[in-house]
């Protein structure tokens, strides 16, 4: 067989089946909540949502077994989807869990364990926990009191600042320890707001997985320390159109180095990008950032980027770098976000 007709069949092989697997990891809030709804997705669109994951064949997979595959840098199933739950609301257990229990669907709940523990009204009990356990749902940590972990306060120290960080998480931890009887090895961010600081202390307690709220799917190429999730909420974020996008047309683009790096930045004539890894395989890179929205990036080699970004009246930002993949036009994208402070702290 001629080589050009072997390159031939390998190319069509390749677009109709994809070189790169993903996993989207849907986060939710509340369930029927109508009085808070920018983390609110409609009882009715939640059992529409699983009900297309369940016709259109999805696999629904525990969160633990992504992590592991990461770890182990194996490639995901296609058409895999992982279901989360941030703050452990009440209406989770009302208003998502009998359609969870109907297609016996895998889901992790991500507690702020004071919440739990002191029995505030709109959160779950313990024995409904204990309940949404015997169904395949997995509990892990989202800190203890649910603070905004980016920033250091004023007037307080890299050691207090940090001993608080640490606080947050020990007490979380020493909830599951009691009353769960496991130590947790998730842990998903409050806000989806982090610096160094949070994501090493975190590691430093033992989680193997920390999670953001930053969009984008999962490959065997995302670091166990950030790990992105799709979130469904509010007017525009849970209709099925973007529910079915993110499943169906997004995956991870895979980078050897960000710019800058997640921790703080100045805010003025900021270069931003990142080091694209497999470069040969994307094409059409944009650049977003939160005060530009999205832009064509620049090229340098392997480094997609962009320049001259001004973002001195904001606190924090975030950046995304996207790009078509040629083998089959998804859009691949990765997010990460920065701290604007002038404090020496990461």
């Amino acid at each position: 067989m001629k080589k050009s007709l072997i390159f031939a069949l390998v190319l069509i092989f390749t677009v109709l089946c994809g070189i790169s697997t993903a996993t989207t990891i849907l986060i939710y809030h509340k369930i029927g909540d109508s009085k808070t709804p920018t983390t609110n997705v409609s009882t009715a669109l939640f059992k529409q949502q699983m009900e297309y994951l369940h016709k259109n064949h999805y696999k629904v997979l525990p969160l633990k077994s992504v992590v592991r595959m990461i770890k182990q840098h194996k490639k995901l199933p296609k058409k895999s989807v992982v279901i989360t739950f941030d703050d452990g609301y009440k209406t989770v257990y009302e208003n998502a869990f009998p359609t969870i229990k109907k297609y016996g669907y895998p889901t992790t709940v991500f507690l702020p364990t004071e919440a739990i523990e002191k029995h505030y009204p709109d959160y779950m009990t313990l024995n409904q926990i204990k309940e949404m356990q015997k169904y395949k749902t997995d509990f892990q940590s989202h800190s203890f009191s649910h603070p905004r972990m980016a920033y250091k306060p004023k007037n307080t120290s890299r050691s207090q600042y940090t001993n608080f960080i640490k606080k947050e998480l020990t007490k979380s931890i020493r909830f599951f320890e009691k009353y769960l009887h496991y130590k947790p090895y998730a842990f998903a961010v409050p806000y989806g707001e982090y610096n160094k600081t949070v994501i090493n202390e975190a590691l430093k307690c033992g989680f193997e997985a920390i999670f953001t709220q930053d969009t984008g799917a999962v490959s065997h190429d995302t670091p166990l320390y950030l790990i992105p999730r799709e979130p469904i909420l509010g007017k525009y974020w849970s209709t099925m159109k973007h529910f079915k996008y993110v499943l169906n047309n997004e995956e991870y683009l895979p980078i050897k180095k960000r710019m800058p790096d997640i921790g703080i930045t100045t805010c003025k004539n900021l270069t931003v990008g990142a080091v694209i890894k497999n470069m040969e395989n994307y094409k059409n890179f944009k650049i977003y950032t939160s005060p530009t929205g999205w832009i064509d990036a620049k090229k340098k080699g392997d480094f997609i980027y962009a320049d001259n970004i001004s973002a001195c009246s904001r606190k924090k930002i975030h950046i995304g770098v996207s790009a078509a993949d040629k083998n089959n036009l998804k859009e691949a994208k990765v997010f990460w976000m920065v701290v604007i402070s002038s404090k020496n702290f990461h």
